[in-house]
């Protein structure tokens, strides 16, 4: 444990002993509290950025110190950023707010240099953020990306791809294996060498588990689930109404409309959302295409629309919110402005208190004219190729990279003049990732474009080899036209002129 770690928590300690907290409370919060690092100083949360990219704000506990910030963010089982503000003494915390910077299992949140402020990351999440020892080893360990948690309907196919996999010399060899889930579910090699189709899902939690090798045989792997949701989840992935929620943001979102049976855009909050809301218009079409609220069992693309009230009597689960009276009800409902609790837990001040922190972290003053320049460089889904630059902070330098077409950031520009203009002054104090995240390294989808460019090269060069040889033996045809013994001409056609013609005409 840190010296700064072991002081938090023999501080923590010393509160609990004080509150009179039962010894095995405190040694649960002590293992909670290891799991948590110190992220960078002065840095704080591009809010608006992160909630708009799948991040999201999940309270604002009242504390005074960073040890109860930290514990806050503990008690709740989605977070894993403690954001803190100081004030003039900064041992002290003047706000305190905790987040989820996972959108389905990607890291969604950015940072941006700024003063008087502090942040504590869980280090499972954050482990290649944060700082790192420098190795002198030429050829690094590849590092797979398995892609983003799916959700579908049962019997829906599934691609899974690597292809944001990288690694400093050349990917050799892709493995997927499922890891858990349904043993009847079937695999098979797709289009690419990174990718297989998914088959014969029934309702479930399904993992997957890619491993990549390098030419010199070192691995790498990651996972990536695929829910495939029952009729119960279907109801509160595609059934149940939007929500706005109580914030008062405006970031884009979709949501599946069970009555024109379409997915549907609409501007989201930033907080409290409900299970109907999904980043992208594909995401929402996975999840509920063909639902209806009118369909009848068993087709599986149903969820009778029953009452939401309270639960009582049950342990509440992770999809749940825990009235005050220890009953529960769906985790959506809270902050919706109806109160389903029948004691009223589920609508308090702590909903406005919610617009009230929410408004205060977007409008923060920050310089974010120069904030691209310290995001890793990112290929993107796609497979197309594009030379592009990109700026590295740590050797305040301009690289070259390849850009897939789609889904990209804002550290990619045309030329190497443009990137070193648009950055100038960026150093390694500016950014929060690591030094190895804007490291040159190979992704698959350079690969692939290595290999369609040199069969494209190939079939050219065979091209204009036949078409070569075609004018060769046109030509010598030309040279043994005869006359026709009545003396008329016989009318001939260059075989040059039949080429164009026909290759001109003929459909491809």
């Amino acid at each position: 444990m840190t010296p700064s770690r072991l002081w938090l928590f023999w501080t923590a300690v010393l509160l609990h002993i004080c509150l009179n907290v039962a010894p095995s409370e405190a040694q649960d919060e002590e293992k909670c509290m290891d799991k948590f690092r110190l992220g960078k100083e002065d840095f704080v949360l591009d809010t608006d950025k992160s909630v708009k990219d799948g991040a999201t704000f999940l309270s604002s506990p009242q504390v005074s110190r960073p040890e109860e910030c930290i514990l806050a963010c503990c008690h709740d089982p989605n977070c894993n950023l403690a954001l803190m503000e100081h004030g003039e003494n900064p041992k002290n915390v003047h706000s305190c707010f905790i987040f989820d910077c996972l959108y389905k299992q990607k890291k969604v949140c950015h940072f941006v240099k700024k003063k008087g402020f502090s942040n504590y990351v869980l280090l499972s999440v954050f482990k290649d953020y944060l700082d790192e020892q420098i190795s002198d080893v030429e050829d690094k360990p590849p590092v797979a990306d398995a892609g983003q948690d799916k959700v579908v309907q049962p019997n829906e196919d599934v691609i899974l791809n690597g292809i944001e996999s990288k690694d400093d010399k050349k990917i050799v060899k892709y493995e997927w294996v499922q890891v858990s889930g349904d043993p009847s579910a079937v695999l098979k090699k797709g289009l690419f060498e990174d990718s297989v189709t998914v088959s014969n899902l029934s309702p479930g939690m399904y993992k997957f588990r890619l491993t990549v090798t390098d030419e010199a045989g070192q691995t790498g792997s990651d996972e990536v689930s695929i829910l495939v949701l029952t009729q119960e989840q279907t109801l509160h992935h595609c059934l149940v109404p939007k929500k706005e929620g109580p914030c008062r943001g405006s970031f884009p979102r979709w949501h599946y409309n069970a009555v024109t049976e379409k997915c549907e855009q609409f501007k989201f909050g930033g907080c409290k959302p409900n299970s109907n809301n999904y980043l992208a218009l594909n995401e929402c079409m996975n999840a509920c295409d063909k639902v209806s609220a009118s369909a009848k069992p068993p087709s599986g693309r149903l969820g009778p629309i029953h009452d939401n009230g309270e639960i009582c009597d049950v342990v509440c689960g992770p999809e749940h919110f825990s009235c005050s009276n220890n009953c529960c009800i769906q985790k959506g409902l809270e902050c919706d402005g109806e109160e389903q609790c029948s004691d009223g837990s589920d609508e308090t001040t702590k909903c406005t208190k919610l617009v009230e922190e929410l408004d205060h972290l977007i409008n923060i003053p920050m310089d974010k004219t120069k904030a691209h320049c310290v995001e890793p460089p990112v290929t993107g889904k796609c497979r197309a190729s594009f030379t592009k630059w990109y700026y590295n902070p740590y050797d305040r330098r301009c690289h070259r990279f390849n850009y897939g077409g789609c889904d990209g950031n804002g550290n990619r520009f045309e030329t190497e003049a443009w990137c070193m203009s648009s950055c100038k002054g960026v150093s390694d104090s500016d950014a929060f990732p690591r030094r190895s995240q804007f490291e040159k390294q190979e992704s698959s989808s350079e690969t692939t474009a290595i290999v369609i460019a040199i069969i494209l090269g190939l079939a050219i060069a065979v091209l204009l080899v036949v078409i070569a040889c075609c004018l060769l033996k046109g030509k010598k045809k030309n040279k043994h036209q005869h006359v026709a013994v009545n003396g008329g001409h016989v009318h001939t056609y260059d075989y040059s002129e039949k080429l164009v013609y026909n290759s001109t005409t003929k459909p491809i």
